[in-house]
């Protein structure tokens, strides 16, 4: 019942195009191997969100980290430890040609209303979709996969050692990617809807989000971003495949550091667009959240993306 309570949370506090507001944007270097010989930046457990983090490193990191929005924390987290955990069959590859990818211990974590703009903020409203307690519930997101718990995790993030994303003055991403805290071998970015209007207004921002998003993420972090799950409604849906033109476009021209998945195309839209049984009814049968997708509609999605998936893994890694 906390579940579904919580959840039921989330669902209020997402909406279908939220915009979080834009930071104000900066000139940032491009992003260079951080100095593995560099000091950890100490994280203790629930220090106040605008503490400074002290020393100490976080122990059973992830090979593999899937950073999203709420889609994650409505179930498609399970069905991406699902994925990358059969990367093996479903690519059709060896184990040696995975070997960069470790172990492939896979966590995925998903912020309630978050998009690139809100995880490469350094301040401002868009960094408080990240940072900001909820102040009735205390929670903005769920995990799976940390510290070996495949369940979901309601968490708040900023508070727990393996949540300190909320360093003043920094970003979300680099607090995350800090020297010494996370070092995946892999980063799985999956967003959309809550820039969808954003970027389907303006290549220009789709751009900018993207030289932000690049510029923060370290160059020895291989890297794939994947357009999320299509939602029920098809006007909602033409909007989302304009916007995830702009920003395939933006990655594809930034370099090649992230490889871009188009994850909302004819088929997947054609599988789960309208089709009642993959999203939250009722009881009495009608429709109660066209926004996120069960865990079956991720599982169909996932699975209709397979080929385009193991390519950008494969090149990205």
């Amino acid at each position: 019942m906390r579940k579904v309570f919580l959840l039921t949370v989330l669902m209020a506090c997402t909406s279908a195009h939220q915009s979080p507001q834009t930071p104000q944007l900066q000139t940032d270097p491009p992003a260079t191997p951080r100095d593995a010989s560099t000091s950890p930046v100490p994280r203790p457990t629930n220090v106040p969100i605008a503490a400074s983090a002290t020393t100490s490193t976080l122990p059973n990191a992830p090979d593999i980290l899937v950073l999203g929005d709420s889609q994650i924390s409505f179930g498609a987290g399970a069905e991406y430890l699902r994925f990358f955990r059969d990367l093996p069959q479903r690519c059709g590859v060896t184990a040696q040609q995975l070997a960069p990818l470790g172990q492939r211990e896979i966590a995925a974590i998903g912020v309630r209303s978050s998009s690139l703009t809100s995880w490469t903020a350094r301040d401002g409203t868009a960094k408080g979709t990240i940072c900001d307690v909820d102040e009735r519930h205390g929670v903005n997101a769920g995990a799976y996969g940390i510290q070996g718990n495949d369940n979901l995790s309601f968490v708040q993030i900023g508070q727990g050692d393996d949540y300190q994303f909320c360093e003043p003055e920094k970003s979300a991403f680099e607090s995350t990617f800090a020297p010494g805290y996370y070092d995946p071998k892999l980063l799985v970015l999956a967003f959309l809807g809550n820039s969808a209007d954003r970027w389907a207004n303006s290549p220009a921002a789709a751009a900018q989000d993207v030289q932000r998003t690049i510029s923060q993420i370290p160059s020895d972090i291989p890297c794939v971003f994947l357009t999320t799950v299509p939602v029920f409604e098809q006007a909602t849906n033409d909007i989302r495949m304009k916007a995830q033109t702009n920003i395939i476009n933006a990655f594809e021209q930034s370099g090649g550091h992230c490889q871009p998945v188009a994850g909302i195309t004819p088929q997947t839209r054609a599988a789960i667009e309208g089709q009642l049984e993959f999203f939250r009814q009722r009881d009495d049968g009608s429709l109660a959240d066209p926004f996120h997708p069960r865990p079956a509609a991720t599982r169909r999605f996932l699975d209709l993306n397979t080929p385009q998936l193991c390519d950008a893994v494969l090149s990205a890694i």
